[in-house]
């Protein structure tokens, strides 16, 4: 749900150190096969390998990430 998500952004943060400190956090809900989901994701990198190394940083604190391009 929307308050999980949010929850999960928090506590990416936190874990995350200085890596998302510039970061603007967001849910975004999605319908699949049914299914309403909210994805937990960070915006506002200046550059594509800032979204990147952060996105290696969550994978390092346990969690699942993937950089887009918006």
């Amino acid at each position: 749900d929307e308050d999980k998500a949010k929850t999960i952004l928090s506590e990416a943060r936190v874990r995350s150190g200085r890596v998302l400190a510039h970061a603007s956090p967001f849910t975004e809900k999605v319908v699949h096969d049914g299914t309403t989901l909210y994805r937990a994701r960070f915006s506002g990198f200046q550059e594509s390998d800032a979204a990147q190394q952060a996105c290696k940083t969550l994978k390092r604190s346990g969690f699942n990430c993937f950089a887009t391009r918006s």
